[in-house]
């Protein structure tokens, strides 16, 4: 799966969520839906580093519970990507 090294802004990797979680959902792949969920919290990661996410992603952006990063759970359920 090709990624995209050179998302810079904020609203360029909130899409990119988007496209994985589409991606995820597209494919029954086991590695190809491991490859996905390792990149969405790669992705995860950098928006909570950049101080500048305050918006969740709609569900259909999100990956299953079961697959979602940690991090991206504890950001949003201490409301920590509010401004």
């Amino acid at each position: 799966m090709a990624m995209h090294p050179m998302r810079s802004s904020v609203s360029t990797d909130e899409e990119y969520l988007g496209v994985l979680a589409m991606t995820f959902r597209g494919t029954r792949d086991c590695a190809l839906r491991d490859a996905i969920a390792k990149e969405y919290e790669k992705t995860v990661t950098k928006l909570i580093k950049s101080r500048g996410w305050n918006e969740m992603p709609p569900p259909e952006d999100q990956l299953p519970d079961d697959r979602m990063p940690k991090a991206f759970l504890e950001f949003w359920s201490h409301g920590q990507g509010q401004p």
